[in-house]
């Protein structure tokens, strides 16, 4: 590689690695003559600005910072101060789950719970993908403890959640509840105590699983009170989706189950999906799946992923953001009404406790 290349490749990176005020506006929605006050007022609690050339640009970490700033600016609870209001009942817990790997089912996790967040759900995202514990890097968020800290007795509840995207609490490393078949029972002892901690605040707990077949992810799902299939057109998708959901059949799954059409081409291809996935598992397992939506083929999720943030913050009016929005709603709308009063959590570790 020429030697001038260098530079100009070094000069593209930083360049990519950093927001003008124009950007910081559009990614956290704020006005710029509020960032302006904010920097102002709150120094301390924001990231040093860079220097580039003759301008200052901001990090990128500096979007959940100037975020969490105008919540408690503007009297907003952040994400563990709003946990601690809710005191009635269990959070639902929806896990989002797949039969293959690259569906698309961390990003309509995320996507999905900021939606509902939204709608008024207070929401947590539990990342327990065992294999690809990523969440935290679609929001450029670094987290400093995962939920297998709890063990240690050093870390409180409340400092594991990170406040993420619309106010939604975002939990780091929560493939470690999937781990708990070999730990000692006073382990899950603790371990149950945190997760009950944050299913009697939340309203929603979105659970992120690993795609396939492992025996911690389909114990999980058992004991989840609604399970989202996340599908595409390709058939080993299908056929892969159809083959976990027999596992769980056979193991007496009682939850919910769901399906949502991710990466179609047109409403025709996503209701032909979801047709044949619904008719297969009627057919053969005598259970239903309810298809709550799609999500339509969108060059913003890309660009999302580049930029370290959801699609739905990056541009709310993108199609997929809408269909994302629309999916939400459908959920909320399924939902039964009536407080929750047993926790899926302790569910999940009665069984662990069985084996």
């Amino acid at each position: 590689m020429p030697d001038f290349v260098l530079p100009e490749i070094l000069r593209l990176t930083l360049v990519a690695s950093v927001l003008s005020i124009h950007d910081l506006s559009r990614q956290t929605g704020l006005e710029e003559s509020l960032i302006r006050y904010y920097e102002s007022e709150y120094p301390t609690e924001l990231p040093e600005k860079i220097l580039q050339g003759n301008s200052l640009f901001f990090e990128t970490k500096a979007v959940a910072a100037f975020r969490r700033v105008h919540l408690r600016h503007s009297g907003q609870p952040t994400a563990d101060q709003a946990l601690a209001k809710k005191s009635e009942g269990f959070a639902r817990v929806l896990a989002v789950t797949s039969g293959k790997g690259g569906v698309g089912k961390t990003n309509i996790a995320l996507n999905l719970a900021i939606e509902l967040q939204r709608l008024g759900k207070m929401t947590l995202v539990l990342d327990a993908d065992l294999g690809m514990a990523n969440i935290h890097l679609l929001t450029g968020l670094h987290p400093k403890h995962t939920l297998k800290d709890i063990l240690s007795n050093e870390v409180l509840v409340s400092d594991l959640i990170m406040d993420g995207p619309e106010g939604i609490g975002i939990i780091p490393g929560g493939s470690g509840i999937l781990g708990l078949a070999d730990a000692t029972t006073a382990e899950r002892t603790r371990m149950v105590e945190a997760l009950g901690e944050m299913e009697e605040a939340a309203d929603i707990i979105v659970v992120d699983t690993g795609a396939g077949m492992a025996a911690g992810v389909r114990d999980f799902l058992m004991a989840a009170d609604q399970i989202l299939f996340v599908l595409t057109p390709d058939l080993t998708s299908m056929a892969d989706a159809y083959g976990l959901l027999k596992a769980l059949h056979g193991q007496g799954c009682k939850g919910r189950l769901y399906s949502v059409i991710n990466m179609v081409t047109t409403l025709r291809q996503a209701a032909d999906v979801a047709r044949r996935f619904g008719e297969c598992v009627e057919r053969f397992l005598g259970q239903q799946v309810v298809n709550m939506g799609y999500l339509l083929k969108d060059g913003t999720v890309g660009a999302a992923t580049a930029k370290r943030m959801p699609y739905a913050v990056l541009d709310p009016k993108a199609r997929v953001s809408r269909n994302t929005a629309n999916l939400a709603a459908a959920l909320v709308q399924e939902s039964d009404p009536q407080v929750k009063l047993s926790s899926a959590f302790k569910r999940y570790l009665g069984m662990m406790s069985g084996k």
